[in-house]
């Protein structure tokens, strides 16, 4: 079975739930020597922004003008006209290094121009001044989209080349920055709030759906489910994971590891210890 890309109506994609998956999919690109889309690939992993912003980009948002790299730019969202700040980190400054090795291609000499645009595109930047603003900006989101639909193509054929078996596309890739920053932060409990503004959400919930948590927490207690009845089935009395989770900032849990440790030194009554850490606790819950 082929992978499940967008179909007509709304069809819900997810972020790669697999590391090797991220590492086929590169490996695809680099084998077909297809620079261009590799790079827009890395990129969409590695800045989380949408494609229409990502395939915008300009060797401008990259360099200084005496060719030092930058670690930072800022970029006018097409969506929704607000200005965010990109963070040029050392895998993204590779990964363009390594595009211009195999390209040849020289930023300098291309300085306005976009990292990987349409001859279309270049031509509406060259000529911006002779359009009605309204009218060049509805012709470049024309040239863009047109751009983003050749990547979804070559997305699509590598993503079934490498064998994955749930819903995938290019929005991925931002899906994916959320997905696993949470993964690589598991005990950074603003890590979440962060994405929310990176992603400009409403809500906390809207970011864990959007990123695959809340998919992955709902799938997870099916699996439970289906453990629990399983372990009915064949007689086995069922683990019943009743402990509670209460999630803490670290500065709280500290206070509370040091006020346990007064408590030890002091030699208070055992139970009523416990007690009070726990209500400690909950009045730390985040």
């Amino acid at each position: 079975m082929g992978n499940k890309t967008k179909q007509t109506g709304k069809t819900e994609v997810y972020p790669f739930w697999y590391m090797k998956d991220i590492k086929n999919m590169m490996d695809y690109f680099k084998m077909k020597g297809q620079w261009h889309w590799y790079l827009v690939f890395n990129f969409g992993l590695l800045l989380g922004r949408r494609i229409s912003d990502t395939l915008y980009l300009k060797w401008s948002d990259f360099y200084y003008e005496n060719g030092r790299m930058k670690d930072e730019t800022d970029i006018v969202e097409w969506k929704t006209g607000k200005t965010v700040r990109l963070y040029i980190c050392p895998a993204c400054q590779e990964a363009l290094k390594l595009y211009i090795d195999k390209t040849g291609t020289d930023p300098m000499d291309n300085y306005n121009d976009f990292v990987y645009g349409t001859a279309q595109m270049s031509q509406l930047l060259e000529n911006k001044e002779e359009y009605p603003e309204e009218n060049w900006k509805e012709l470049m989101m024309k040239a863009i989209q047109s751009h983003a639909a050749a990547f979804r193509k070559q997305f699509k054929l590598a993503a079934d080349a490498c064998n994955i078996q749930y819903a995938t596309s290019t929005h991925s890739l931002r899906k994916n920055f959320g997905y696993w920053s949470v993964k690589l932060h598991p005990y950074d409990v603003t890590t979440v709030d962060k994405l929310q503004g990176i992603f400009s959400h409403s809500d906390r919930n809207t970011t864990l759906h959007y990123i695959g948590i809340s998919r992955e927490d709902e799938k997870k207690l099916y699996c439970d489910m289906g453990d629990f009845i399983t372990d009915i089935s064949n007689g086995k009395k069922p683990i019943i994971k009743n402990s509670p989770v209460i999630p803490l900032k670290a500065e709280d849990f500290r206070e509370i590891l040091s006020k346990c440790w007064d408590m030890a030194q002091n030699g208070e009554d055992k139970f009523d210890g416990i007690n009070n850490l726990i209500g400690m606790a909950e009045k730390c819950m985040v």
